[in-house]
């Protein structure tokens, strides 16, 4: 059993819950030896068994939800849970194929970027190695962006591709920054979901004790900004 973190849930549905994913917790189950000998043997901590364990001593059933989409674990924000076989299913359906597929799932976040961003427009799309992603530019220092397919570390690796790696993420650039830990500046922001003609856009706040890297974008309460808000909350449409 993983040890016991807060995970908060920000909504809650029939159909599937949408969870802020803190700093150093696992979407899936790590090499389970490697872990160990780091951990003095203590369990790893997976978003799933948190949120499930949580459920179950609320005395509800947990055993068919399913993590959807996956952040890596030093990435936070928004997770997608979905609560029945048939609804893990279709969101993962809309994952692979798109458009009307499946119940609809779009993903956005917040990435803070070292580097002169200059050189790219206010907005556009990023392609690499079969990899794309939507974005648009909230400021010098930072980028919103959706995610058009689903590689691993793909915003982390486009960004750094383009020469503005993410702040703090050592693994593609970025330049270390004093008191982050392994928290790196890349966060889930917003998800849009639409099950039937059931339309929602959830937004994922920055979790509590990340002031410090994110202070610029967010109000006290660790919500972003009104103008960030609005870029995350438009539909967008690109040429």
């Amino acid at each position: 059993m993983s040890p016991k973190v807060p995970v908060r849930i920000i909504y809650n549905c029939k159909c599937y819950l949408v969870v802020n994913k803190p700093i150093g917790v696992f979407s899936q189950m790590p090499d389970l030896a490697k872990w160990a000998s780091n951990n003095d043997g203590n369990p790893p901590p997976v978003l799933l068994d948190l949120v499930r364990t949580e459920a179950n001593n609320k005395g509800q059933s947990a055993e068919e939800w399913r993590t959807v989409h996956r952040l890596d674990t030093n990435v936070t924000g928004g997770v997608l849970i979905a609560k029945t076989k048939s609804a893990a299913a279709s969101f993962s359906k809309n994952l692979r194929k798109g458009g009307n597929a499946g119940n609809k799932l779009i993903r956005k976040y917040i990435a803070l970027v070292d580097g002169e961003t200059n050189h790219i427009p206010d907005q556009g799309h990023l392609e690499y190695d079969g990899m794309k992603s939507w974005f648009r530019k909230i400021d010098s220092g930072a980028l919103a962006l959706q995610l058009c397919t689903g590689r691993k570390h793909q915003i982390r690796l486009q960004l750094s591709k383009i020469g503005i790696p993410i702040k703090n993420d050592l693994k593609y650039g970025g330049a270390p920054i004093n008191g982050a830990g392994r928290q790196i500046g890349l966060h889930s922001a917003m998800i849009h979901t639409q099950v039937g003609l059931q339309r929602r856009k959830h937004l994922i706040a920055i979790n509590s004790g990340q002031e410090s890297l994110w202070s610029e974008y967010i109000d006290d309460c660790g919500n972003f900004k009104p103008a960030v808000e609005r870029i995350l909350l438009e539909d967008w449409v690109f040429d």
